[in-house]
């Protein structure tokens, strides 16, 4: 772009030629000045766009923009405004072509973008764009001048043009143009009458563009996740681009199938017309994945990698409700990808795939840990933000932090993901700094002693052992109120089983308890407490298999709970998928919560 702070006008000297033979010069002019006028391919007196020759020494020579030419320009932002009101152009055609200030000016624009002698006066309409973004500062040392020719007034030319010839001794303002990285000069022009002096060698002006996707967050999602992508872009080569349009695209892919164009490209096909994207192309679309336009916009990419002056992101968007499995990616986009070239740039796709985050609740009590609760929370758009998670309807203990986990039942229908919001039950919930502070309650030799329920029940003299093999609870009840009678076993299977009004269980195993049906209470009307039904099961370890969906039971164990034993391979959304309720106080040295239902 043009940088006003080294846009300079400074007194430039320019250095005589020494002319041995002008008489020579009139027999064989381009022949004479070619070893002392050879510029970007054209002799002296030489016309720039139609190579005429234009009268030789002595020839009036005229302002290349007549008065007052640049003499109020004084800066960048002046020489494009000036350069741009002679030229005239519509539908990139140089409406004026014959005009003293038209050519000039399309002289300044093509001669500056290095384009060589010949090319077409139109072309400068059509690279004006590009001439005003990649203005540098650079300007040579030399002893040549150009001046304009009104075409057959002076000599024998029939066109209009522009064309270098020796200078004598002079000096004039002029407007210089520096490189900005070494400070050196590349292109004068004199401000009294637009003449460009040098050999006016042409603006540094190539660059390329690289998109990509730095981040996407959170990496495990669900379906109508807020999400956050970052992304830059590598602007690598002389100068800052020019307006550059930018495009981030959603693709969705079905589970189990590959991204299109996973290693991203370029291509002159736009990345997705979906949601108001390109108007034509969709390179991240096909048969197996959908696409749309997340966010898009334009601007200028300065030089760097990455690009410090534009940074594509999205903040909080909803990926929507897509299903589980699918596979989320984003993708950014620029065009034209670099000044030789307007075809798009499309980055690698980065992905994630939407999951399930399966959700807790306890109700009617407490949670006490001798470790840490970590669990997660899910902002959804359902009639305005909602959190879910995973909740205690009373208070939560623990030795280590607790984070992401609510007590006071604070994520049932709340709206704030502030954990500090819903955590007024969590103790404690403020440190000595009375910041915000989740769990550490006390030391693990501080904390409260677990409930000694196996130790009561073991020491219950009436036991009787139950054979090995499947076994319906119901059929080892007692009356409840009555003397306790405690069955014993080693590795036990339970059925389904449905206990009545009035009778109670107490199962003690030496080896893991499998609950392969659902223990059921029954749910008539009961007219006493000792109408209570109530099963205990205490085991080295308890296991729960996926088609269990109701558990009506005490679970006490010094080993591992698992709510879903019986799946092979890695847990996927597939497996384990029914909802699991246990009516009855847990007591577990570690609980695997395996279910997928929800979410």
């Amino acid at each position: 772009m043009l940088e006003t702070k080294v846009f300079r006008s400074v007194m430039l000297w320019v250095a005589a030629v020494a002319v041995t033979s002008f008489g020579f010069l009139a027999f064989s002019p381009r022949q004479a000045n070619a070893d002392q006028c050879s510029i970007n391919g054209r002799d002296c007196y030489i016309g720039y766009f139609f190579g005429q020759y234009d009268g030789g020494p002595g020839t009036l020579r005229n302002n290349v923009i007549s008065l007052p030419a640049m003499l109020n320009v004084n800066n960048a932002t002046d020489l494009v405004n000036v350069t741009g009101s002679h030229m005239n152009c519509s539908g990139g055609v140089l409406l004026n072509a014959g005009s003293q200030n038209a050519t000039g000016s399309a002289f300044i624009v093509l001669t500056m973008l290095g384009y060589p002698p010949g090319t077409s006066k139109n072309v400068a309409c059509q690279v004006f764009s590009e001439w005003a973004n990649v203005v540098q500062q650079w300007a040579p040392n030399t002893n040549y001048n150009t001046f304009y020719d009104f075409g057959g007034l002076n000599t024998r030319s029939s066109n209009t043009d522009v064309a270098y010839y020796p200078s004598a001794q002079t000096a004039a303002w002029s407007i210089v143009f520096y490189s900005p990285s070494t400070g050196e000069p590349l292109y004068g022009i004199k401000k009294d009458c637009a003449n460009p002096v040098g050999r006016l060698q042409a603006l540094p002006r190539n660059y390329t563009l690289t998109p990509r996707v730095d981040t996407v967050s959170p990496t495990q999602i669900e379906a109508g996740s807020k999400m956050t992508v970052t992304t830059s872009v590598d602007a690598e080569g002389d100068v800052d681009s020019q307006p550059t349009q930018w495009e981030i695209t959603q693709i969705n892919v079905q589970p189990g199938q590959p991204v299109p164009n996973s290693s991203g490209g370029i291509s002159g096909e736009a990345p997705c017309q979906s949601s108001g994207g390109a108007p034509s192309g969709n390179y991240f679309r096909n048969g197996v994945a959908t696409c749309k336009n997340a966010a898009k916009g334009s601007g200028v990419f300065t030089l760097g990698s990455p690009s410090g002056s534009l940074q594509p992101e999205l903040n909080g968007y909803d990926i929507g409700d897509v299903p589980v499995g699918t596979k989320v990616c984003f993708a950014l986009s620029v065009q034209p990808r670099a000044n030789s070239d307007s075809r798009w740039a499309h980055s690698a796709p980065v992905c994630t795939t939407v999951g399930k985050k399966p959700k807790i609740q306890v109700w009617g009590g407490d949670v006490s840990v001798r470790g840490r609760i970590e669990t997660s929370t899910s902002v959804k758009d359902i009639g305005g933000n909602k959190t879910f998670g995973s909740w205690v309807e009373y208070g939560a203990f623990a030795v280590g932090a607790i984070d992401r986990f609510a007590s006071g039942s604070g994520l049932n229908g709340q709206p704030n993901n502030s954990q500090e919001v819903w955590s007024k039950l969590t103790f404690a919930n403020v440190d000595n700094s009375t910041n915000p502070s989740f769990g550490q309650f006390t030391t693990a030799a501080g904390f409260r002693p677990q409930p000694a329920v196996a130790a009561y029940f073991g020491a219950i003299a009436n036991k009787q052992p139950i054979g090995p093999g499947s076994v319906d609870v119901s059929t080892l009840t007692f009356a409840t109120g009555g003397p306790i009678t405690v069955r014993t076993a080693n590795d036990l299977t339970i059925t389904a089983s449905n206990i009545p009004p009035g009778r109670s269980a107490v199962i003690i195993a030496t080896g893991t308890v499998t609950i392969a049906g659902n223990i059921t209470y029954s749910d008539a009307a009961l007219n006493s407490v000792n109408a209570i039904p109530q099963v205990v099961i205490i085991a080295a370890n308890i296991n729960i298999q996926d088609n269990v969906g109701r558990v009506d039971s005490w679970l006490v164990t010094d080993g591992t709970i698992n709510t879903c034993s019986n799946f092979s391979g890695n847990l996927t959304s597939n497996k384990c998928g029914g909802l699991l309720e246990v009516n009855g106080p847990v007591i577990t040295n570690k609980l695997l919560l395996n279910r997928t239902a929800g979410s």
